[in-house]
């Protein structure tokens, strides 16, 4: 066998090992996750994660939760503009799209990403409070008279978020 092949055998050998400890790396951050089904397929769902390492798969559970919510607050927005102006809905679906999503959205989840990356986990797990917090806010403003879609949503959005701050936990 020349150098090449040598070379090319140890290079495709290495790529299959890192290829077969992926799932493995997700299996294990997702092992004592109170969403495990969830973690995985989340995680798993997204290209990216074949390659990185945990850090890199909280980040892709940050994003992953930045998408749930920003498709919660578009169908926020929806809603509000079918209401046609009846105040009483403005109230409730306003008070979700401009205080809850749009500050999860736009100050909270950036700041966990941003605090993520700085390795202040404990910061980040705050911001992702501050999105769980914003998701019973929503859900207070119809004063248990809450939509099924929008209640749906909001758990949705919520369970990810936790998943992702569990996720966040196994680094402090």
């Amino acid at each position: 066998m020349n150098n090449f092949m040598k070379l090319f055998a140890i290079f495709l050998f290495i790529q299959i090992q890192i290829a077969l400890s992926q799932p493995n790396v997700i299996q294990q951050l997702c092992k004592r996750n109170r969403y495990q089904p969830l973690c995985v397929s989340t995680l798993n769902h997204d290209p990216r994660s074949k390659t990185s390492d945990p850090q890199g798969l909280a980040s892709i559970s940050i994003d992953a939760t930045k998408k749930k919510a920003n498709d919660t607050l578009t169908y926020l927005i929806c809603e509000l503009e079918r209401t046609g102006g009846d105040r009483a809905a403005f109230e409730r679906y306003g008070t979700c799209v401009d205080t809850d999503y749009g500050a999860s959205t736009t100050r909270y989840l950036p700041e966990a990403m941003a605090n993520l990356k700085a390795k202040n986990f404990s910061a980040a797990i705050a911001n992702l409070q501050d999105v769980m917090s914003a998701t019973g806010n929503c859900e207070d403003q119809f004063a248990g008279d809450c939509p099924l879609p929008v209640t749906q949503r909001n758990k949705a959005v919520h369970d990810i978020t936790d998943m992702t701050a569990d996720i966040i936990r196994t680094f402090v």
